[in-house]
């Protein structure tokens, strides 16, 4: 919290990527409208999206921080205004907590700058409220989650307008009632209630991670109450992917409501054509196939990547030593449960299919037909959740270290990570 409260009024107006857009479409949640309009827009042949002028300021200061504008000084300007782009494709509960810091902003009658402030703020602290209640629930592997939970880039999010932060807290939370499963006698209906629903919510945000729900086939059969309830558990799958695969059919059509849909047009991006190229292609088809895998170094090399193509800054040295670090960590740390290796390849399958769903939607939704790199716009935040697998499938307990220094060490070694970004941010935008 204290890391991601400094990151709350340390990054500049709307510096993160999309931040704009999230925060157009938290100020017209905090009117009370769950779903957005299209609208033409006044004198003029655009569409968009209706806010208030002050929303409208701040997208124009983009990148911009406290000292070197005055914007965040005036008070909050009602006037309408209209942005182009308000991610109309993302569900409305997303936006909730960015929404009441807004209301209370225009409440207290407070300066405009703190819409951003605490719609950033209230963000970050359910972000904090859905791990902490995972670490909670899990009996095993807490210190990985916590260690997962405070990647830098994951703190950069949570403490941002973007939904991305959410998306990975609802992840690692379904994840830990897995873990929950796997060492309970006796699985109750409301815990199986609350996996599935942790699913659903991240899996809308980001469709892949609707795989998750393959966890409960790691469960041991004797855990269930019964027979029917173990039947149950693994047939909710199907309800669990009709709802995802319906909401993103329902993004799909609004994706284009925005500047993306004369992106699409100009680059020639369409999920359907780059199927039956890719089908017309074998050769071609399995080249992208391995480049899933031989990209994965650029993947890592954008965990200290923040901002956007517009005001981006990064660090690869410090992506190497946090991959390096985690690597060794996963390895090292102990586990309190000795899963088998067959329970472990398993979870490397699950993850590995998430690992490749997420760059097959984006690019399928995101390049050009025929496009050689399957990594446009595949950033390491879309793959924050997926590290918690990493301990869980290669981990050797080699070292008999002291397990209370070495947890010491190792939380010393990755909050000096989250410094980094800090400093790394202080020195490029301040």
């Amino acid at each position: 919290m204290l890391f991601g409260i400094t990151c709350v009024f340390l990054t500049p107006i709307n510096d993160v990527s999309d931040e704009q857009e999230h925060f157009v479409r938290s100020e017209i949640l905090s009117t009370g409208q769950l779903s957005t309009t299209y609208i033409p827009i006044p004198n003029t042949s655009e569409s968009g999206y209706q806010t208030i002028n002050s929303i409208i300021i701040f997208c124009e200061n983009a990148g911009a921080n406290v000292f070197n504008t005055d914007v965040d000084d005036a008070k909050i300007d009602y006037t309408p205004n209209y942005f182009n782009s308000a991610f109309s494709q993302n569900p409305f509960y997303s936006y909730l907590p960015q929404a009441i810091g807004i209301v209370l902003a225009k409440l207290l009658d407070l300066n405009a700058i703190w819409m951003l402030w605490l719609g950033r703020l209230f963000n970050l602290l359910v972000y904090a409220g859905i791990i902490s209640l995972a670490i909670r629930k899990s009996p095993i592997l807490k210190f990985q989650l916590l260690i997962v939970s405070i990647l830098p880039l994951a703190i950069y999010q949570a403490a941002s307008m973007s939904v991305d932060g959410m998306f990975s807290a609802f992840a690692i939370l379904a994840f830990a009632y897995f873990l929950y499963f796997y060492k309970t006698p006796k699985i109750k209906w409301i815990d199986l209630a609350i996996f599935y629903g942790a699913i659903i919510l991240s899996g809308i945000l980001k469709s892949p991670f609707l795989a998750l729900s393959l966890l409960i086939f790691l469960i041991p059969n004797n855990h269930f109450e019964s027979k029917l309830q173990n039947i149950v558990s693994k047939l909710a799958i199907l309800p669990t992917l009709g709802i995802g695969i319906g909401w993103s059919s329902y993004a799909t059509s609004v994706l284009s409501n925005s500047w993306r849909g004369d992106f699409f047009i100009t680059k020639h991006v369409n999920a359907t054509e780059q199927i039956n190229y890719l089908a017309s292609n074998p050769g071609f088809a399995f080249e992208r196939f391995l480049n899933v895998f031989s990209e994965s170094p650029v993947i890592a090399d954008r965990l200290f990547y923040f901002s956007n193509d517009v005001r981006d800054y990064s660090s690869t040295l410090l992506s190497a030593l946090y991959t390096l670090s985690f690597i060794a960590f996963s390895i090292i740390y102990p586990l309190e449960e000795k899963f088998e290796i067959k329970t472990r390849i398993k979870g490397l399958l699950i993850g590995l299919l998430i690992y490749i769903g997420v760059i097959a939607v984006q690019y399928l939704t995101w390049s050009s037909v025929g496009a050689t790199s399957v990594i446009n716009g595949v950033f390491a935040r879309y793959f924050m959740p997926l590290l918690i697998f990493v301990p869980f499938i290669i981990n050797a307990d080699i070292l008999n270290y002291d397990k209370e220094e070495l947890s010491l060490l190792f939380l010393t070694v990755f909050l000096s990570f989250i410094g980094g970004m800090l400093m790394l941010t202080t020195a490029v935008k301040y």
